[in-house]
Order: C-alpha cells, then sequence, then structure tokens
C-alpha cells in the first residue's frame, strides 16, 4: 500500500499533450527521481512517503498502481472530445471505488474534472484555473442556473479536498474569492519548466529546418496558444498593423486554432493592411516549439487570464524575448522578466511591440533577465513543495 497515489489517467485523455498532461508527466517524473535531487533540500518533509501512480481509473486492483511513475498513457484509449466527456464520468463514478479498494493513505487528483463523487479515499486536488466560472459568459452555456451549477460542482471538488494545491497565487485568490475554499487549506506550488527541452542553445541548422518545415522566413514575432476570447489575438493583430512594425517584422500565430479562428484572425489582418505579414502555423509538432522560441524576434502572449501561464516562462528559457500582460497570474509568473501591458489598449500594445522592435538592447536585456527568471522554476522544485503538501495533509488527518 502506497502513502500517496497520484493518479496519472488524464494522460489517458486529449489533456495527454495539454498542460494538464505535462503537468502529471513532469510532476510524476520528478517524484520518481527525488533519490537525485533530494540532498537539495535537508529535512524536506515528506521525503520518506511512498509514492506510486494510478494508470487506470476502474476495474481490479492488480496492476493498477505504477511504482515507476513512468506511465505515459495507453495509446490505444482514444481521445476524441465525446470519449472525454464519457471518460471524465466514468472517472467521476468509479475511481473512488477502485481508490478505496487500493487502501492509500491519501490520492492526489491533478485533473480536477475527474474528481470522483462519492466516498473516497482522503485528497489533494490541483487547481489548475477557474476559468468556467471567472469568466463565465465567454465559456459557459447562456441557459438559466449554468454559473451557478458551476459554482457548485467547483464547490464540491475543491472544498471537499483536504488540501488544495494552487498552481499560482493569483489561483489561491479566485479559490477563496469565488469558492470560500479556507485559505489555510491551499498550498501554492508553481510549475517548472523542462529545462532539457526549452533551453536556448539551438541546434545546428535550426533555423533552416523551420524554414523548410514551416514556410518562416525572416524575422518574425511568435505567438503560441490557442485562440479564446482571453487570448486577445484580434488585439493583437490590430496593434501589430498599427505599431508599423510589419514592415521589419512577420507575425506568426501556432496551436489548436479553429477553422472560424483562422477566418476571423486573417480577415483582420487584411483589414489592418498587414495580411501578407501574417501566418497561421496551427498545429505545431512539439519538435518545432522550441525552435520557435529559440529563433522568433520575440515571443508575445497578451492573454487577459492564465491559471499560470507556462508558456511564458517557456519562452524565455530558450532566450525568447517576451512580451505578456501583468494580468491574472501572469505578472506574477513574467516577474520583472518580462515587457509587460498594464493595459489591453491598441496605441499602448502599439507602443510596447514598436519597443520590443526597434531596440534590440531591450530584447537583448529581457533575454538575459528571462533566462535567469525562468531557471528558477524547476520540476524537481515543483515536486519537493508537493511533497511537504502531502506530508501536511497527512499530520492533519492523523
Amino acid at each position: 500500500m502506497s502513502d500517496v497515489l497520484v493518479d496519472m489517467t488524464a494522460l489517458n485523455t486529449g489533456s495527454r499533450e495539454r498542460g494538464i498532461g505535462r503537468y502529471v508527466r513532469s510532476l510524476c517524473s520528478a517524484l520518481a527521481n527525488r533519490a537525485a535531487w533530494l540532498p537539495k533540500y535537508p529535512g524536506l518533509p515528506g521525503a520518506q512517503l511512498s509514492v506510486s501512480g494510478l494508470v487506470r481509473h476502474l476495474g481490479k486492483t492488480e496492476g493498477a498502481e505504477d511504482a515507476t511513475m513512468g506511465f505515459g498513457g495507453d495509446p490505444s484509449v482514444k481521445t476524441s472530445v465525446w470519449h472525454y466527456r464519457r471518460y471524465k464520468l466514468e472517472r467521476r463514478l468509479f475511481l473512488g471505488g477502485l481508490l478505496n479498494r487500493l487502501e492509500c493513505r491519501l490520492a492526489h487528483l491533478p485533473d480536477p474534472p475527474g474528481t470522483p463523487r462519492g466516498p473516497c479515499p482522503p485528497r489533494i486536488v490541483t487547481c489548475h484555473d477557474l476559468i468556467p466560472l471567472v469568466l463565465a459568459d465567454d465559456y459557459l452555456s447562456p441557459v438559466p442556473g449554468a454559473r451557478l451549477l458551476q459554482r457548485e460542482s467547483d464547490k464540491a471538488r475543491y472544498k471537499g479536498a483536504a488540501r488544495v494545491i494552487a498552481i499560482s497565487e493569483a489561483t489561491r485568490r479566485d479559490l477563496i474569492e469565488q469558492l470560500g475554499v479556507p485559505p489555510e487549506r491551499i498550498d501554492v506550488v508553481h510549475h517548472g519548466v523542462d529545462h532539457q527541452r526549452f533551453g536556448p542553445e539551438a541546434a545546428d541548422g535550426e533555423r533552416e529546418q523551420l524554414e523548410r518545415a514551416l514556410g518562416i522566413s525572416g524575422p518574425f514575432l511568435f505567438y503560441l496558444g490557442a485562440g479564446d476570447t482571453r487570448k486577445n489575438l484580434p488585439l493583437l493583430i490590430r496593434a501589430f498593423a498599427r505599431s508599423g512594425v510589419a514592415k521589419d517584422v512577420s507575425l506568426v500565430f501556432a496551436g489548436p486554432l479553429t477553422q472560424r479562428d483562422r477566418v476571423r484572425f486573417n480577415r483582420e489582418a487584411e483589414q489592418g493592411g498587414v495580411g501578407g505579414r501574417f501566418q497561421i502555423l496551427g498545429y505545431t509538432e512539439e519538435k518545432h516549439v522550441a525552435p520557435l522560441y529559440r529563433n522568433c524576434l520575440a515571443h508575445v502572449f497578451p492573454s487577459s487570464y492564465e491559471g499560470f501561464g507556462l508558456t511564458v516562462l517557456e519562452a524565455m528559457a530558450c532566450g525568447a524575448p517576451t512580451l505578456t500582460t501583468a494580468l491574472s497570474s501572469l505578472g506574477e509568473v513574467a516577474g520583472d522578466a518580462a515587457l509587460t501591458l498594464a493595459a489591453l489598449d491598441v496605441e499602448h500594445f502599439a507602443d510596447q511591440l514598436r519597443r520590443l522592435v526597434s531596440s534590440a538592447e531591450l530584447r537583448g536585456e529581457l533575454r538575459t533577465r528571462g533566462l535567469l527568471h525562468a531557471s528558477k522554476f524547476t520540476w524537481e522544485r515543483c515536486a519537493a513543495l508537493t511533497l511537504g503538501c502531502y506530508q501536511r495533509t497527512l499530520d492533519e488527518l492523523a
């Protein structure tokens, strides 16, 4: 019997390659390899706890635990939207029963939508954000009662937990203000950066490979992410057009953008007179992400709400000068290592883009500060703080 079971079944869903999947994989890898870094944290609470990964959400107990925590997801499991909805429902119905049969002292649930309903061992739940609740007008159905239903669902997830891990101070504030979770039951544990993957050293011929594979030429500003309203991408395109920098650089978007997004953004660029300097790559293979950060003139991420904003740190770790906002968690995560927008105003945004493109000195300063700042965020540190959370919870339950 393990002291703590970490639910790794998010790796059997479409979250496998997104933020939650990366969090689960990276945290579990760091926990599994703790013998290599524990000497850096003498007297760390929780260092002696036995921790295993849970690799399925229902069925027999035999083979349900992975003591190596190397589980990467079952590739035979489908990850379509409809499948994911059914899978979430199954986890809510059956995961608690499996955890009870495994008799762990504590369960860590890193994927909140899969939180079990009904009897379950004491649990820690990681809160990544409260986007559907905080931005209900953009993310919830307009039917009456949708916001109340979301609030009650979130309360059941987080107020029913023994402790909650918030991935930023901003998320901690949302838990307190939106749901009334007691502050003393929330631990803030920042994500880490995979510094082996995201680093400033470019491979030989990297830029030429990007040009051949993605058709990118010349200096470019780079955005990576989805096309949600909170990302403010139409504003970015308008500011790019207003700034006058299109004569010197192009603007490149990458990420899971829908066809509707593509039409809307291309129309915005055409109306701004920069259609020929705007490129949408769409979903981009993971092998191209770090090279895109390393080879862009600057990374631009004008989101108004993020639970953490890991892309900002990953870009900095690759040496990309970064322009973002100071809103929600982004000011906290970026610190003084990024150029930040004080307001989502097109003229102010355009001014900052002009500064960024015209000043090699500013970009060099941001690169230096960004590399130093990003180096402080590691998965080892995340795992160490998480172990402390496990021990604190078990002590409180004793």
